[in-house]
């Protein structure tokens, strides 16, 4: 039995529910064992009791400033659970019932339709499903292989299953990549322009079901396995017991391209930051030349320790940082805007002085906290599509992404020039973007957890070569 109610009070079993006029609250009565996940809350929250044997959608109860105040999936077994909910922007999401791997029942009452199906399965905003699997669809040239091909899919799968995989693959397999079309509930860090919106609606995903059912015959012309993505030799030094530079995945042009110091627009930062380490600034009339000296000596081995822990931050630094902070001390001038042209081409010039050496930060004693926090913002999902950095760049290293090879997710390149920014770029900015692709509000750059996670990243590529200014896709 499900009931829901907007506002007022909901009465069962004699006790009483008191619901704010925002507040969503769905109570499920189970057959089946299922723990509660709330006894008591403050009454100014919304709710007064919690009912043994009741269960409150852990979507279903928000405050007025939108954050959830229950969290956590339902427990017990996926076949026997009842089902919860969602809310998205004072809209319920429809109430749904999983039943034995599969939500039996349509989500709307108007039939999906294959052809609409069909364009939301392309369309990037919405089911975007090439990004990972292959599918006939002969009108996009490249098609992911993270996840099964899809041709046949539609002779695999009933309509309930289908409902499930996409509503929300979780209940399935907690541990998959795949986003949940149809949730809204227990993300972290959404963009604000999707927070409470699902990534389809239910009439879309009627409609992506439809068309799947279509796909009833296997095409020869599609890679049968995920195993089937292309095999890139890693070659010495790029490859230190299993960790591999994203050299490795680049075409031979784009590796050729890196190698040739002509030819790389990386060094025209590089030689930018040569113009700027003799030039003097601010009120000691100091350049960086004043103090290091030749940078090629004095600045050898430098980009190899950073990020490192800083005893007056009481925290690490990082080499934009350290930069800055010479700025401040020694020249008495302000600090460069970081990702500005001034500061990437410095940076650029020092981390190229140590080009070819191995990263070797060091991530004991007091750094050790920092290690562990930046390894913990690498294993956690967030956003609209619900991605760690982990899945993409542990679990999938070498599957194809569209049309791209996954990398480890190394960092010995950067700064590196990206051919999808045309200009070059610091770490902190491909984080951001990452942060962007799953639909996660990007941290600032320089941001406590972005330095962290810079630091797990020169932990996990230890031994690698510094490659600045290195080419990527």
């Amino acid at each position: 039995m499900v009931r829901q109610h907007h506002g007022g009070y909901v009465f069962l079993n004699g006790m009483r529910f008191i619901l704010g006029a925002s507040f969503l609250v769905i109570v499920i009565v189970s057959n089946e064992p299922m723990r509660v996940g709330l006894s008591v809350i403050p009454a100014q929250a919304g709710i007064q009791y919690a009912l043994p044997g009741f269960r409150v959608a852990a979507c279903g109860l928000a405050r007025n400033d939108g954050e959830p105040e229950v969290r956590g999936p339902l427990e017990g077994n996926a076949a026997s659970q009842k089902v919860f909910c969602a809310a998205q922007n004072n809209e319920p999401l429809v109430l749904y019932t999983i039943e034995n791997g599969t939500i039996p029942a349509p989500l709307t009452n108007q039939p999906g339709d294959p052809e609409q199906g069909r364009r939301l399965v392309l369309d990037r905003e919405k089911g975007d499903c090439i990004v990972c699997h292959a599918m006939p669809l002969p009108e996009r040239q490249f098609h992911g292989a993270i996840g099964p091909p899809l041709d046949s899919v539609g002779s695999h799968y009933s309509a309930a299953a289908l409902r499930l995989r996409l509503v929300n693959p979780k209940v399935l397999n907690p541990q998959t990549p795949m986003p949940a079309y149809y949730k809204v509930e227990e993300l972290y860090q959404v963009l604000s322009r999707y927070e409470g919106k699902p990534i389809l609606t239910a009439q879309e995903i009627e409609n992506v079901i439809a068309y799947l059912l279509t796909l009833q015959e296997t095409s020869p012309s599609l890679p049968r396995s995920m195993s089937e993505a292309p095999t890139i030799p890693a070659p010495a030094p790029y490859a230190v017991d299993g960790r591999r530079s994203g050299y490795t995945y680049l075409s031979e042009d784009n590796q050729r391209l890196q190698n040739d110091e002509f030819a790389n627009p990386g060094f025209l930062w590089v030689e930018r930051g040569r113009t700027l380490w003799d030039q003097t600034d601010g009120a000691t009339k100091k350049s960086c030349a004043t103090c290091h000296g030749e940078a090629t000596t004095s600045m050898r081995g430098v980009r190899i320790r950073y990020p490192r822990f800083d005893d007056r931050r009481g925290k690490l630094i990082n080499l934009e940082q350290q930069i800055n902070r010479c700025r401040e001390e020694r020249q008495q001038v302000a600090p460069y805007p970081y990702e500005s042209e001034a500061l990437l081409a410095l940076t650029t010039f020092v981390s190229f002085q140590s080009r070819g050496l191995p990263i070797s930060v060091q991530f004991d004693g007091s750094a050790q906290p920092f290690l562990e926090a930046g390894k913990a913002f690498f294993m956690r999902r967030r956003g609209q599509l619900d991605l760690a950095c982990t899945h993409c760049h542990d679990q999938q290293a070498g599957q194809r992404l569209r049309g791209d090879v996954i990398s480890q997710g190394q960092s010995n390149g950067f700064p590196i020039y990206r051919h999808t920014w045309q200009t070059l770029g610091s770490g902190h900015r491909m984080f951001a973007w990452c942060n962007n692709a799953v639909r996660a509000e990007p941290l600032p750059y320089g941001a406590d957890d972005y330095v962290n996670l810079e630091f797990y990243l020169a932990w996990r590529g230890r031994g690698l070569p510094i490659e600045a200014p290195a080419v990527r896709r």
